[in-house]
């Protein structure tokens, strides 16, 4: 018996489409995992590291007369070990007390310098000022500066390349 047309295009159509349907889920299975490479990185959290900053004796810093102090942390970037420069500036408060700030603007992360005839940090990019402990007296900035966290171990001080109070809890 002779197939009727009908019947042979049927199948043709449903042959088509399982076709298409199995090239579909292979496509998918294969796009995924290159696609999770891909986007790993904006999603995977740095390194969290401790830097030694010096000797506790030799930050012979007067009270509320910042000093910035180059800190270099090796972080580990996929295959490879980078190094990343920052900036550290330290304080003594007036009962002795020793802050760690960045030397970053918390409004648009430019960087801050200390004006001592103003006895103030100054923001070049949009005016921002904070005093000598880090608080916002003026201009743009959202929340004071930020602090890095740190220890005193044995005469030294250790840097950790986050902040105390870091949103995200990710390294810097």
């Amino acid at each position: 018996m002779a197939k009727s047309s009908e019947e042979s295009s049927s199948r043709r159509t449903f042959m088509m489409v399982i076709i298409g349907l199995i090239s579909s889920i292979i496509g998918v299975a294969l796009t995924i995992p290159v696609l999770g490479v891909v986007l790993s990185p904006l999603f995977r959290k740095r390194d969290i590291v401790w830097t030694k900053l010096g000797k506790f004796s030799d930050l012979e810093i007067k009270p509320l007369a910042p000093k910035f102090i180059p800190v270099y942390f090796k972080v580990k970037e996929g295959w490879s070990v980078n190094t990343l420069p920052r900036q550290v500036i330290v304080v003594k408060t007036i009962g002795g007390k020793f802050l760690f700030f960045s030397n970053q603007c918390t409004h648009l992360g430019c960087p801050i310098h200390w004006v001592p005839a103003r006895q103030k940090f100054l923001c070049p990019c949009h005016g921002g000022m904070f005093n000598a402990l880090g608080e916002v007296v003026g201009g743009p900035p959202p929340r004071p500066l930020y602090k890095w966290v740190h220890k005193i171990e044995n005469d030294a001080v250790y840097i950790q390349n986050k902040f105390i109070d870091n949103p995200k809890d990710r390294g810097i």
